[in-house]
């Protein structure tokens, strides 16, 4: 019965997703005081989502070196361009603003898209490795992208950073992945694990918007040109690897991890930055208005593109 539930609840994320997001945005108040639980719960979304991933599936990883390459390239050179770019347009006289909508655009995937992936029918695995390579990268690359492309110095939080790689994705994917290679029972149950973490990304997202509803409504009409600032720079991502799949004829298989990482970005590296080097906290508002559009429009694309999840 517990299993149907869970199973449930990832089969039907959209609707979920759709109808917590309202209630956060007008109803902030609970979802507000809950920002404490933001890490051990991506952690534990991390852990289910890995249980789904066999050792073979890892170990077939090695055979796309030149996609997890292109991956990051993708993530950390054209998105950031194309969010400076509308930063330029939309921006130009709003000085933290612009200085947000660089940052987000070199920003990393979202360590919810290999949970996307899965739901999708995807290769859970890919998307994982995707997604370790480019949080490994990150206090290497995103300074140098944020100076090159826009001039602008600034330090990158590597504390948070080695918390989320090693705390929130290389132990909880370890842990899942020796459960899945060594528990028929943990194999057997795969609809159960990504039933926790559907439920795990939805408490994410009431905190998120909850978190972020205030600045939405108070900032009135410069939310709405955000707004769409941001679902143009969401849009995008996906578009190249749509782009990607066109030219190069990918698979489903291997599409669908590159949809989900470069679609998407940690946005919580952003608010991290902010905090530790003592900037002006609206540098953070791209990346608050990104993290509710990717939070919606991943689970859109589920239903979209999605299929079967894979059994191996």
């Amino acid at each position: 019965m517990l299993i149907r539930i869970l199973s449930w609840i990832s089969d039907h994320l959209l609707y979920l997703v759709l109808a917590v997001g309202a209630c956060s945005l007008f109803f902030p108040g609970p979802g507000s005081a809950l920002s404490w639980v933001v890490i051990p719960v991506l952690a534990l979304m991390v852990f289910n989502v890995s249980m789904t991933i066999n050792a073979q599936d890892l170990i077939q990883v090695k055979k796309y070196p030149l996609l997890i390459i292109w991956s990051l390239f993708l993530q950390f050179a054209v998105m950031a361009l194309f969010s400076l770019i509308l930063g330029k347009i939309f921006f130009p006289n709003v000085k933290d603003i612009y200085t947000g909508q660089l940052l987000l655009g070199g920003l990393p995937a979202d360590i919810s898209a290999p949970l996307m992936v899965f739901l999708a029918g995807g290769n859970t695995a890919l998307a994982t490795a995707m997604l370790v390579s480019a949080m490994v990268i990150t206090p290497f690359i995103l300074p140098n992208v944020i100076t090159f492309f826009g001039g602008v110095s600034m330090a990158i939080p590597t504390s948070y950073l080695a918390v989320e790689l090693i705390g929130i994705i290389i132990i909880p994917v370890a842990l899942g992945v020796l459960l899945n290679y060594y528990s028929a029972g943990v194999r057997e149950k795969k609809d159960a694990w990504s039933g926790v973490a559907s439920i795990c990304y939805i408490l994410l997202l009431f905190t998120v918007v909850s978190s972020n509803a205030k600045t939405i409504i108070d900032i009135k009409t410069l939310a709405i040109l955000i707004l769409l600032t941001e679902v143009s720079l969401n849009i995008f991502g996906y578009g190249l690897a749509l782009l990607t799949k066109i030219v190069f004829k990918q698979k489903k298989d291997t599409f669908l991890p590159l949809l989900f990482i470069v679609g998407t970005k940690e946005f919580g590296i952003a608010s991290a930055a902010v905090d530790a080097m003592k900037l002006n906290p609206p540098i953070v508002i791209p990346s608050a208005f990104f993290a509710v559009v990717q939070m919606i429009s991943a689970p859109i694309l589920v239903k979209v593109v999605g299929g079967p999840k894979k059994k191996g």
